[in-house]
C-alpha cells in the first residue's frame, strides 16, 4: 500500500480513493479527435472545402433542371396524327428504325420479339394503359413510373419516338414463341392502311 500513498486524493469512512492518470494512447485520441473536428469544421461547414463546392453545384443543377422544365413547358410534347403512326406500320423504313430503337431501349424489359420479360407482353390484344396508337405513343412518351417504366418522350428524337410507336403498332397479332401470358384489358387492334 506504501507504494499508492502518494497518489490517494480521498478517504472517506474508509474507502480510499486513488488519483490514476489516464493512459497517454487514450489522451492522444481524445485530443486527436477534438483537433481533428475543429479542422473538419473550418474546412467544410464553413465552406472553405468540397462541400461548398458541391452544394454549388447542387444548386446550378437545381437552376439547370428549372430551365429544362421551363423549356419542356414551353414546347410540349406533340405526339404525331394516327394516320401518321399507323402508316408508319406499313413502312418497311420506318419499321427498320422502329426495331432498332426497341432493340436499345425495350428490348430488355419486353423481349427481343417484345413477347415480355419484366414488361409486358405486346403482341396479344391485350394493354394495361391502352391499345391504341396514340395511347401506345403516351404510354411510351409518360412512361409508368409506378410501374418501372421509364418516360422516354424527352430522351427520344419524336421521329424515333413515332417510328418506335408504329414498330410496336405493326407487332400486335405476331404472337412470338414463349410470350408472356395476357394482361389488361383486350383491345381490338386499328387497321393499318396499306396492310
Amino acid at each position: 500500500m506504501a507504494e499508492y500513498e502518494d497518489r490517494i486524493i480521498h478517504d472517506v469512512d474508509g474507502i480510499e480513493e486513488y488519483d490514476n492518470p489516464m493512459p497517454g494512447w487514450l489522451s492522444a485520441i481524445l485530443w486527436g479527435s477534438i483537433l481533428f473536428s475543429v479542422l473538419y469544421l473550418m474546412y467544410y461547414a464553413l465552406a472553405f472545402g468540397d462541400g461548398w463546392k458541391d452544394s454549388r453545384a447542387r444548386a446550378e443543377a437545381l437552376g439547370r433542371r428549372a430551365l429544362v422544365q421551363a423549356h419542356f413547358d414551353a414546347n410540349p410534347l406533340v405526339p404525331p396524327s394516327r394516320e401518321g403512326l399507323l402508316a408508319g406500320a406499313a413502312d418497311p423504313a420506318v419499321l427498320d428504325a422502329g426495331r432498332e430503337r426497341f432493340l436499345k431501349t425495350c428490348a430488355s424489359c419486353h423481349g427481343e420479339q417484345a413477347q415480355g420479360l419484366i414488361g409486358p407482353n405486346l403482341c396479344d390484344g391485350h394493354w394495361l394503359h391502352g391499345g391504341d396508337v396514340l395511347s401506345i405513343f403516351g404510354t411510351v412518351a409518360k412512361g409508368v413510373p409506378a410501374k418501372g417504366m421509364p418516360p422516354w418522350g424527352r430522351a427520344l428524337p419524336p421521329e424515333d419516338l413515332a417510328a418506335l410507336v408504329s414498330f410496336i403498332r405493326s407487332l400486335q397479332g405476331s404472337n412470338p414463341p414463349d410470350a408472356k401470358a395476357p394482361e389488361g384489358q383486350p383491345v381490338a387492334a386499328e387497321p393499318v392502311p396499306g396492310a
